[in-house]
């Protein structure tokens, strides 16, 4: 027994020293630490990595899950250095004439078709306007006298021509020439007997016999304005686009104009029903005008306006001027208005479009007095009035 004691008492001893040893002798606390950090560390970076790696993976998942942008309208397939708009349509339009006691005029009105080109040529011509509207294949002509005597019936007619020059190589200004030609034709009646007075008739009206046959009635328009247009976003393409900035384009410019029709003497109302004139109402003055909205899938508006002095011919050696009293002026408003709205059909290229337009204006004439007395009030007696009016419907091609 006291053989095998010790024997077993150091085996027991050296197995709790090697234990001991053992555990004392394992890398210190600080190696642990260092270790424990350095996976830490590794944990960190893979953490890192992780979070740069997620927003490239989210952005690319976005970039599949978005579609792409619909294409700005409209599409065109030319080109910048040429871009075209080209419209056919048809329409109805209507002609209200002054009337009178002892005419009875009828309210002409008429279908009819349409062609409009607008293009941008280079960046150094712009053609804005380029309209003929008729009821056939030829319109009316204003030539001769616009009133004659007629027996029997025939096809009304109607013709408007309007062309519109821009040079936009001041890009803010760009000078303009505006050109437009309007013709009707209709028929009146006499309530009675009417004295129908020639454009080349003098003073005796001996060869003027009263008349009571249906009269044939020819009324033109000539206006032609030369101006400068100003367009604050330097933006003067004149084919359909998306207007930029908030100040609209507008347009100045000195004015003329020609009105032929038949026309009894009317000064306030009150008519002189004898006698019917071949009469030339003329006018130069201040023409102006803006263009509102624009762009596909909006409304747009186009204002032009023309103000001035006038001066009516009732026959080639007489004026209204000259018989007016001392003081008195004639003066003259003319202009028309126009509201549309663009509706694609289809948004590729090339993007055609259905555009619906209301128009209406006309000119009216009248006497003032540009110095009034004192205490006297100003007074503007009407000599004349037309009004015009268009509905109409195209199919635009943006080219």
């Amino acid at each position: 027994m006291n053989g095998e004691s010790p024997a077993f008492a150091q085996t027991l001893r050296e197995a709790v020293k090697d234990h001991v040893r053992e555990n004392l002798e394992k890398p210190a606390p600080e190696k642990k630490a260092k270790k424990r950090h350095k996976t830490k560390q590794q944990t960190n970076d893979a953490d890192t990595d992780q979070t740069k790696t997620e927003p490239l993976t989210q952005a690319q998942t976005d970039e599949k899950q978005t579609p792409e942008p619909a294409p700005k309208l409209p599409v065109r397939v030319i080109g910048r250095d040429l871009e075209l708009d080209l419209a056919v349509g048809g329409g109805y339009r209507g002609w209200l004439p002054q009337q009178y006691p002892t005419v009875d005029v009828d309210m002409a009105s008429y279908f009819t078709w349409n062609i409009d080109v607008k293009a941008r040529i280079f960046r150094w011509l712009n053609l804005r306007r380029g309209y003929y509207e008729s009821s056939g294949l030829s319109g009316p002509r204003t030539s001769g006298a616009a009133v004659a005597a007629q027996a029997g019936s025939y096809v009304p007619k109607a013709a408007w021509l309007l062309g519109m020059l821009g040079f936009p190589f001041l890009q803010v200004w760009e000078p303009i020439i505006r050109y437009e030609s309007r013709a009707f034709q209709t028929k009146a009646k006499p309530i009675g007997k009417v004295c129908i007075v020639k454009p080349d008739q003098g003073g005796d009206l001996e060869n003027c016999p009263p008349t009571d046959k249906p009269l044939r009635i020819v009324s033109g328009f000539e206006t032609l304005v030369a101006g400068i247009r100003y367009n604050h976003s330097k933006d003067s393409s004149p084919v359909t686009h998306a207007p930029k900035g908030k100040v609209p384009p507008i347009f100045v410019g000195i004015g003329l104009m020609s009105y032929t029709k038949p026309y009894q003497v009317t000064v306030d109302g009150n008519v002189l029903n004898e006698y019917l004139f071949d009469s030339r109402f003329q006018g130069a003055g201040l023409a102006g005008g803006t263009e509102l909205g624009g762009g596909i899938d909006q409304f747009f508006a186009d204002v032009y306006l023309q103000v001035g002095l006038g001066k009516i011919k009732l026959t080639d050696n007489l004026t209204l001027n000259e018989l007016a009293p001392k003081g008195w002026l004639i003066g003259y408003l003319q202009g028309d208005l126009s509201i549309g709205y663009r509706l694609p059909l289809w948004r590729f290229a090339p993007t055609l479009m259905f555009v619906p337009v209301l128009t209406g204006g006309g000119a009216a004439f009248f006497f003032f007095k540009p110095w009034l007395r004192e205490g006297e009030e100003a007074h503007t007696p009407g000599i004349n009035w037309d009004f015009l009016w268009t509905a109409r419907g195209s199919l635009v091609l943006s080219l």
